[in-house]
């Protein structure tokens, strides 16, 4: 495997033999995000662009949200690949998760 510049390639070598090159995602950071409701619920979620995804949510592009605007962001986390993004937001749905959010939210409005 020989990597170049993070683009996948395909050809030979100089013996004759096919080189593969894997495309390596240098930019695979991912985030979890929660958004407070015009009924007030939360929506969680993640992705790997924060701001387009707000965007979406906001422009009513996300059939989820879209009757419950306007939504508001009130927390967000960054990791450095969408995978753990994806299973962070798994947990925050959970009833162990969404306990935790609920508790860190509550802290950060009261001081």
């Amino acid at each position: 495997m020989v990597e170049w510049d993070g683009l996948a390639l395909l050809g030979k070598s100089a013996c004759g033999g096919k080189i593969v090159v894997v495309q390596i995602n240098n930019n695979d950071k991912g985030f979890v995000y929660v958004l407070r409701c015009y009924d007030q619920k939360w929506y969680i979620g993640s992705t790997r662009d924060l701001n387009k995804r707000l965007e979406a949510h906001k422009m009513g592009r996300v059939k989820t949200t879209k009757s419950r605007r306007p939504i508001r962001l009130v927390y967000s986390e960054q990791f450095d690949s969408y995978k753990e993004a994806c299973q962070r937001e798994l947990y925050l749905k959970s009833g162990a998760g969404r306990e935790w959010l609920k508790e860190k939210l509550e802290r950060c409005q009261s001081g």
